[in-house]
């Protein structure tokens, strides 16, 4: 009879254990990848879009113009500074637009393919989801993306933090940001269990591509421009 209540006991003990664990990863997991309920609550309304639009396009402006801030801001004259300043406004507004309408098209036509028409009565509302994901996605990782940067570039920089930064921005980020995604589309598709890693593929592969096309244009073409 003792053995038997010590046994129910240590069940007991162990499903706590065990759900301990499950709420501990859960919490985690909504710190990191932002919580499933936050993805179910964006709306299908454009108008809440444009601001995030905006924030893409500074956030893409503001990591691309890095160290050449203040060549580009700094000792011009009067008219140069003008034209830069409005030239870079009118930037961040482009390459959000293109950062965000150029991640979602694609992979919107893709999950197309998942057997998601006949559940998705309002496709154009969904696209903009979509994009309000993408959006959302850059929240958790841009301050650390601009931590490192500023630790590279900054007093403190070292060969030793320069391969940190360098390996931190390039792989650790980029999968970071590509799991916020397949967390938010798959909590807006509610896709099944069988198609969550290949969304989390098709997340890092589309915004690593995409990041890298961006990166050529806006060093390339658009900052030729400035005076």
């Amino acid at each position: 009879m003792l053995s038997c209540i010590i046994k129910i006991k240590r069940i007991i003990r162990e499903k706590r254990l065990r759900g301990s664990l499950v709420v501990l990863k859960n919490t985690l997991l909504d710190l990191l990848l932002l919580p499933r309920s936050f993805y179910k609550k964006l709306s299908d309304k454009a108008n809440t879009l444009h601001p995030g639009i905006i924030l893409v396009g500074f956030i893409d402006i503001g990591f691309a113009l890095g160290a050449e801030l203040f060549g580009y801001f700094f000792g011009k004259t009067r008219a140069a500074l003008i034209f830069n300043i409005s030239l870079t406004v009118c930037f961040v507004l482009l390459v959000g637009l293109i950062d965000v309408v150029f991640f979602a098209l694609p992979l919107f036509d893709i999950f197309k393919f998942f057997r998601v028409k006949e559940r998705i009565k309002n496709l154009n509302g969904q696209l903009i989801k979509l994009m309000k994901v993408y959006v959302a996605s850059h929240f958790p990782v841009m301050p650390v993306n601009a931590f490192f940067y500023w630790l590279v570039l900054g007093p403190y920089g070292t060969e030793a933090l320069s391969l940190l930064g360098y390996f931190v921005t390039s792989v650790i980020t980029p999968l970071w940001h590509a799991a916020i995604l397949a967390r938010g589309i798959n909590a807006i598709y509610e896709f099944d269990e069988r198609l969550k890693t290949l969304v989390f593929f098709i997340a890092y592969l589309w915004t690593t591509m995409l990041g890298y096309a961006l990166g050529f244009m806006i060093n390339n073409w658009f900052f030729a421009l400035y005076r």
